[in-house]
Formats: structure tokens, C-alpha cells, sequence
């Protein structure tokens, strides 16, 4: 898994939420009924400043290339959003599923606000989630948390739950990658990042 840099930021990106699941049409009418899918994942289109080619340029080129058979991370914008002091939340218990999740050392009181996005960091790699509904935590540090997309691989106890800094990771989307490379000896570079479970 290729870390790309944390500098320079994104000037521009747009998230989607990919789903796979479907509606079920009746052919006589009837009520339509949505089927949904373990699956749902995100993807990020993202786009650079120009970079100078000398340095940033050049990193951030060659870690895409390798990250395009070996997979990228790259913390999620939060743009002016600020998590707070959130502690350091973890899994409270292996093997859950579907939409709920519990956690556990997080700061007393803290509220983990609606939209909130996060990443669930599991031995097979990680998952951005993003929160349902406002939750208060406990005075003991725990929450019931519900998410969207549901979760997509049994939980690890102790599992790190990344509030402070959420973490998109996956494969480059496309069949190339591409750069440009401006007389003003700078570099343009725009890429899609998808998860990959």
C-alpha cells in the first residue's frame, strides 16, 4: 500500500458513494423495493495544484504508478470540519456487522456529529464509513455508532476507529494514469481513488 504525500493538499475533490445494490421493479405495477448490497464503498475524484516537477511533481507521479497495482492511502478532505479532541477510539468487540458499530476509549461526552466521516482500520486494510446520526458518547467512553455504507467485514476488537484523521484507501481508478507536463516546468495531476472492499 503507497502512502501519497500529505503536501501538497487537494485543491479540488469530489466523493461518491458507490452502491451495488438495485430496485426491484414490479412489471405490473406494484411497490417498487430496494435491494440493498454488502459492498457500498466510496471513491474520490481528486486534483492537485500544480506541482513543481523537480520534486513534489516527481514523488507524487511515481508513487501513483506504483500505487496503481500495489493501492494508494491518502487522508480524506475534511475541508474546514475540525473532529476535536475525540480520543482514541477503537472496536468494542469482534465480529460485528450491518450498520451499528460499537466503540470504545473515546473522549466522555464527545459528540460525533451527523455526517461525521471516518475510517475503520482492520488487517486487511481500511474503510471509510461516515456517521448516520448525532452521537453522544457515554461518560465511560463508549458508543453505538450507525454508518453508512453498512460494514463490509467482521470487525477486529480493538480495531482502530480514525476520527481525527480519516484515511481513503484503494486502487486508482482507470486503465492509465496521466500528467501533464507544462513549459512552466510544473505538473498537473488528477486521479480517482476507489476502495477496494
Amino acid at each position: 500500500m503507497i502512502e501519497l504525500p500529505d503536501w501538497p493538499a487537494p485543491n479540488g475533490a469530489t466523493a461518491y458513494l458507490v452502491d451495488f445494490g438495485g430496485f426491484l421493479v414490479p412489471l405490473l405495477g406494484g411497490r417498487v423495493q430496494r435491494l440493498d448490497r454488502m459492498g457500498n464503498r466510496h471513491r474520490l475524484s481528486v486534483s492537485l495544484p500544480p506541482l513543481g516537477s523537480e520534486k513534489e511533481g516527481r514523488i507524487f507521479v511515481q508513487r501513483l504508478k506504483r500505487g496503481k497495482t500495489e493501492g494508494v492511502r491518502m487522508e480524506y478532505p475534511l475541508l474546514s470540519f475540525r473532529p476535536g479532541p475525540c480520543g482514541r477510539p477503537v472496536v468494542d468487540g469482534a465480529d460485528q456487522g450491518g450498520r451499528l458499530i460499537k466503540l470504545r476509549n473515546l473522549t466522555p461526552n464527545y459528540a460525533i456529529l451527523e455526517g461525521q466521516p471516518f475510517s475503520l482500520r482492520q488487517p486487511e486494510g481500511r474503510y471509510l464509513y461516515s456517521v448516520d446520526q448525532q452521537t453522544l458518547v457515554d461518560g465511560t467512553g463508549k458508543a453505538t455508532v450507525q454508518v453508512t455504507p453498512m460494514l463490509r467485514a467482521p470487525t477486529v476488537d480493538g480495531g482502530e476507529a480514525e476520527f481525527a484523521k480519516p484515511m481513503i484507501e484503494g486502487f486508482i481508478k482507470g486503465d492509465e494514469i496521466g500528467w501533464e507536463m507544462s513549459l512552466a516546468h510544473n505538473i498537473a495531476l488528477s486521479f480517482d481513488i476507489e476502495e477496494y472492499a
